[in-house]
């Protein structure tokens, strides 16, 4: 192989190379975008949380439903916690007094707050033992208990569900979305620009004729054709095939010439029978 081929061969095994990377790395950019769509997009647009208010809370009564909600706790894994229902009393901007029920983040209020009354649950821990869930929400509720005031936040346009944190900003959803649509850009051109590097790369091979080194051994004749001045079996072992003008099946017996009306009934000695001689 000529220096020249090497190259050009070097050069297209790079790119493919490349067109790999660049194809993974955009698989996992769009992947990035559909995971921060689902988990930070969509509750904040689904609740409008960016447009809650801030305002007191007062816990009125806080009370497990009897229901056990089932969750993932990671891969093969599911758990339960039993769902916490808190109601709160909050003031609007007329200075009016509202009865809400919380959730925790807007998290929570996109996947429980239409929900029936049993499952509107305002705090939702997943480990995967179930009793330490349990814990977790009774310790939550004993922070959130009857008659005790802290922060929430309210919308004006609804003002029957509240959230006691805002869990995305406007930031964290802009650039949640800002970078990895970026990079599915870069990567989705690299892997066009890689792409069209490694036709032109290929073209070239091509076009390179491929070189027989000197020194190198030539094809040899096959045994099917027999050179001239050459034997017509050269050597032991090697298929023999017959050549033009000779016989190629050994020539067969003669057959004996029998008499039809002949038979075991008729001798010599006997000329009786069914002879018809």
């Amino acid at each position: 192989m000529s220096d020249e081929r090497r190259t050009a061969m070097a050069k297209l095994n790079m790119y493919r190379c490349l067109i790999v990377f660049a194809m993974v790395m955009a698989a996992c950019a769009a992947v990035a975008i559909i995971v921060c769509g689902v988990v930070v997009v969509k509750p904040v647009i689904e609740t409008k949380s960016l447009e809650f208010e801030k305002t007191r809370c007062t816990t009125t009564k806080g009370y497990l439903t009897g229901r056990w909600m089932d969750c993932s706790c990671g891969d093969k894994c599911s758990s339960a916690y039993p769902c916490l229902r808190i109601l709160v009393t909050h003031g609007g901007k007329d200075n009016g007094t509202y009865s809400a029920v919380l959730f925790d983040t807007e998290q929570r209020l996109n996947s429980n707050g239409h929900l029936g009354e049993d499952s509107q649950c305002a705090f939702a821990p997943c480990d995967r033992n179930r009793n330490t869930n349990m814990g977790s929400v009774k310790a939550f509720n004993d922070t959130h208990s009857a008659n005790e005031v802290y922060d929430c936040l309210y919308h004006p346009d609804d003002t029957a569900k509240v959230l006691l944190k805002r869990l995305f900003t406007w930031d964290a959803m802009f650039h949640s979305m800002l970078w990895p649509c970026i990079a599915f850009a870069i990567f989705l051109g690299l892997f066009l620009f890689f792409g069209y590097q490694c036709y032109k790369a290929g073209k070239t091979v091509r076009s390179l004729p491929i070189v027989v080194p000197p020194g190198a051994p030539a094809a040899q004749p096959g045994y099917f054709i027999p050179q001239a001045g050459q034997a017509q079996y050269p050597q032991a072992g090697q298929p023999q095939y017959p050549q033009a003008g000779q016989a190629q099946y050994p020539q067969a017996m003669p057959m004996q010439q029998q008499d039809p009306y002949r038979n075991v009934y008729s001798t010599n000695y006997d000329q009786k029978g069914f002879n018809y001689n």
